[in-house]
């Protein structure tokens, strides 16, 4: 809302570089948090596998936790002139690494 603000009274805003740093920072937060959230189903990475057994929950929450960081220094390196591709395995690593990482863990037994 800021920024549309900023963009009406005629202020230059570089919206290609300001949102991929504020994704980024949000991304790594929630890296922080995500492994500290217990199995529950309003957050989290739910799928049939975590929402069974928690040790597959922590352990899928747990490297979430280092997909969402590191996706989120991903994001932070899309704010630099020529690297907007690499939004694209940014989000395929927050996103479907962990939930593969979780089905693999359920087809272990876990």
């Amino acid at each position: 809302m800021a920024l549309t603000y900023l963009a009406a009274l005629g202020v230059n805003v570089r919206v290609e570089v300001i949102l991929p740093l504020l994704i980024g920072v949000l991304f790594i937060a929630m890296g922080n948090y995500l492994p500290k959230c217990r199995q529950n189903y309003t957050m989290g990475i739910k799928t049939p596998w975590t929402l069974n057994s928690e040790e597959n929950w922590s352990r899928t929450h747990r490297f979430g936790g280092y997909c969402m960081t590191i996706g989120g220094v991903l994001f932070l390196l899309c704010a630099l002139p020529g690297l907007w591709w690499l939004m694209i395995p940014a989000i395929l690593l927050t996103a479907a690494a962990p939930i593969i990482y979780s089905y693999l863990l359920y087809r272990k037994g876990i």
